[in-house]
């Protein structure tokens, strides 16, 4: 992530916070995440904010392979899109190969609802419900999140763990720690403009993965 301390940046970012989604928009557009599993470099995750017209678009990226003897013994790739419009979520796009077997989802605001396709069965969310791709911090105040793999609803409860000091590039950020558990279980760290500045979570075999800002 380029944390370029310019006056131009930051008009930037309130410009893309006007009228788009009350989230907090890194300085730069983009938030770039080294996946680390223990001391070992596993994958990038990115996420790169444009502003289009009335419209905050959020693109996400994720490639994860973890290797033994130099194979790839478990890989996750995902290319998600979000547009946001007045402080919701109007439509997300995923898709997504965990490890070999595959997930599609569009979700479409229609008719005062949001409208989600996942894996090809439908459903209806609420407007305001929140995706689970971590960046947007009104996450906290929510008891249910939408699954970005497959559309299904998470139950989730969340804890305030206080401030504490993130590495972000070699430099101590202040950030607010914050548990979430239940269908979905993670650790994240916002700093004090609502940016995501740090992520971690238990992967499947119980090795700790963290998402290291650069």
């Amino acid at each position: 992530m380029n944390w370029k301390p310019l006056a131009a940046a930051t008009a930037a970012s309130l410009l893309l916070l006007s009228g788009a989604a009350s989230a907090a928009v890194p300085p730069g557009g983009e938030l770039d995440f080294t996946v680390m599993r223990g001391g070992d470099e596993i994958g990038t995750h990115r996420l790169v904010f444009t502003r289009d017209g009335d419209e905050l678009k959020v693109k996400i990226d994720t490639d994860v392979a973890v290797k033994m003897l130099g194979i790839a013994v478990y890989r996750f790739e995902h290319d998600g899109s979000e547009v946001w419009r007045d402080g919701h979520l109007v439509a997300l796009e995923s898709k997504t190969n965990d490890d070999g077997t595959p997930h599609h989802l569009a979700v479409k605001e229609d008719g005062g609802k949001l409208v989600v396709d996942g894996d090809g069965r439908r459903a209806d969310e609420e407007i305001g419900v929140i995706p689970a791709s971590l960046w947007n911090d009104d996450l906290v105040k929510q008891s249910t999140l939408l699954n970005t793999l497959d559309g299904s609803s998470m139950p989730v409860t969340i804890a305030n763990r206080g401030t504490e000091n993130v590495d972000v590039n070699g430099k101590p950020v202040a950030a607010t720690h914050y548990s979430v558990t239940g269908k979905l279980n993670r650790e994240l760290w916002y700093d004090d403009e609502g940016v995501l500045v740090q992520v971690k979570f238990d992967g499947s075999d119980g090795s700790e993965i963290t998402y290291v800002l650069r």
